[in-house]
């Protein structure tokens, strides 16, 4: 098989007022929620890196009345209080962003509908060559769901996997010369000593949780169901390695309710993403945004703000569901550093629902 691109260059005018990226939700769940505003930039430019962007004022509102300004944690990423403004099914949500250059933007106002039921969560054990004829191990995850009494089968599915680690911070070693010397991280539970490593305080750095997700937006395809149910949806692969299983792991699924816009952002960008990897899928046009400038001198504005209400199921999956264990592989050196440095999405505070 080949193929050939004929790459076509389309003089687009670049805007003078920089665009402004949007990326935040409502939920009743428990909050804080977060807000992250970014620059946009030319899809020529060398570099993708995520600016943030500071602005005057950050606030989510409802139709009830109620409203909450977001603190700025760090540049570019508003929060709410934990015990502020929280998602109600049934109200009306919208977000108001009012930029230093005066220029306001408002989100269409988003309804948080219920989000139905995930029945369960399940696995399948799954082995298969590599065109190197390396065979790869993992799960994949499975799950059914429901719409429940709801006329809208419009969902939005995220799998979040969470396993334990541990690494070894305390033989942690410096260039020193044409040689590595030993110099124990301050997060390690060891200081170098005038005998060696000598204890001094429980480790901050040494057990850690980390948290994976999938890679392409799940989203139902309300167009062609009728009858309210999702059987045998695959959520993702959980790959068997040193790490995922250095003791299990535990498979997530939220059903997150989607209005119509919601549901329309969040298709044209599975869209893209399965287009970009498919030689014979042309990638679409624009990703839709729900927002709307109020005042100010005309400046693009794109993103997404939306309320959702989350229901959540989950299920382990243990060393023992692999039948032969010895497929798992052995890390025959200690990693001498962080956990929190090594793994992105890690924390060393032990989540709640995490079972010994």
């Amino acid at each position: 098989m080949a193929a050939c691109i004929d790459r076509v260059m389309l003089d687009f005018e670049i805007p003078a007022k920089f665009s402004i990226v949007v990326d935040g939700m409502i939920s009743d769940q428990p909050g804080p929620y977060t807000i992250e505003l970014t620059r946009g930039f030319d899809i020529e430019s060398k570099s993708s890196f995520k600016e943030y962007v500071s602005v005057k004022r950050v606030v989510i509102s409802d139709n009830t009345g109620n409203e909450e300004e977001l603190s700025e944690v760090s540049r570019g990423i508003y929060r709410t209080n934990a015990d502020g403004i929280r998602g109600v099914v049934g109200r009306v949500y919208k977000l108001r962003i009012e930029l230093l250059d005066d220029r306001i933007y408002e989100s269409i106002p988003d309804s948080l509908m219920p989000a139905g039921e995930v029945e369960r969560v399940y696995h399948q054990f799954v082995a298969e060559k590599t065109p190197e004829g390396q065979t790869t191990y993992g799960f994949d995850v499975f799950f059914d769901s429901n719409a429940k009494n709801l006329s809208s089968y419009r969902f939005l599915w995220k799998f979040v996997g969470t396993y334990q680690i541990e690494t070894n911070p305390e033989f942690f070693t410096r260039s020193c010369g044409e040689s590595r010397c030993p110099a124990p991280l301050f997060c390690s539970s060891y200081v170098l000593g005038p005998n060696g490593l000598e204890w001094v305080k429980p480790c901050e750095c040494c057990t850690c949780w980390v948290n994976f997700f999938n890679t392409l937006p799940l989203v139902s395809d309300n167009q062609f169901n009728q009858t309210g149910r999702f059987i045998g949806v695959k959520a993702t692969r959980v790959p068997i390695n040193q790490w995922t299983f250095m003791h299990k792991v535990h498979a997530e699924i939220q059903q997150m309710s989607l209005s119509r816009n919601a549901f329309a952002f969040w298709k044209a960008i599975r869209t893209q993403k399965e287009a970009a990897s498919n030689i014979f899928q042309p990638i679409t046009g624009k990703i839709p945004s729900n927002f709307i400038q109020i005042s100010g001198e005309k400046g693009p504005i794109e993103g997404l703000f939306f309320a959702t209400s989350i229901f959540k199921n989950s299920v382990y999956i243990s060393r023992n569901d692999i039948s032969n264990q010895s497929i798992i592989p052995v890390q025959q050196m200690p990693f001498s550093d962080s956990c929190l440095k090594l793994f992105p999405f890690s924390t060393n505070i032990k989540p709640e629902y995490w079972e010994e």
